[in-house]
């Protein structure tokens, strides 16, 4: 898969109060999941970006780690970041480590998807869309114009997107409170 795979990993949970990322979830702490999802799969780029020495330190080895030192201005930092530490890749792959349960199956269906057409492609949870999502390399210079809190989403239209239905409802599950943490740690 020549994609960059790209893990944000540099919120600051303010709905949680706590690094949520490093909370524990059935064994594990909810970062470790999409860091061994991405060690498991064959992208030609691996990337996570972080302002947290524990994430780092799980990390190294497995992905390409860099510090993200400007956190505060928002998720286009990070975007930022992945992409001009992206190589000559033919997408972006945009992960989070707050959707915990997603499947090396769903990764592959998205990327399968991608290759069809080179929309940007992400998943379907119902009537609510998800991450991964991947953008075509046409969209590097629209990426890297995101200001402040601005993620991919604002790019995507009827004519430029595609879906991909996913059943499994564990994997849309979306930590971002204390009170949806208590219900599925």
């Amino acid at each position: 898969m020549n994609i960059s795979a790209i893990v944000m990993a540099s919120g600051f949970s303010k709905r949680m109060g706590d690094n949520k990322l490093k909370l524990e979830v059935k064994g594990k702490r909810m970062f470790e999941y999409t860091v061994d999802l991405l060690d498991s799969l064959d992208f030609s780029e691996k990337i996570l970006i972080t302002n947290d020495e524990d994430i780092k330190k799980y990390a190294e080895g497995k992905l390409k780690v860099y510090d993200n030192e400007k956190a505060d201005i928002g998720k286009s930092e990070s975007i930022r970041i992945g992409v001009e530490n992206s190589g000559n890749v033919d997408g972006y792959m945009f992960f989070v480590c707050d959707q915990p349960f997603v499947s090396e199956e769903t990764v592959r269906k998205i990327v399968d998807k991608f290759y069809q057409d080179e929309l940007i492609t992400f998943p379907m949870y119902g009537k609510k869309r998800g991450a991964p999502m991947i953008f075509p390399k046409f969209f590097k210079d629209r990426l890297l114009s995101l200001k402040e809190d601005e993620g991919g989403v604002v790019l995507i239209n009827e004519e430029n997107s595609q879906k991909v239905d996913i059943e499994s409802e564990m994997e849309h599950i979306d930590i971002d409170t204390r009170e949806q943490y208590e219900k599925i740690r």
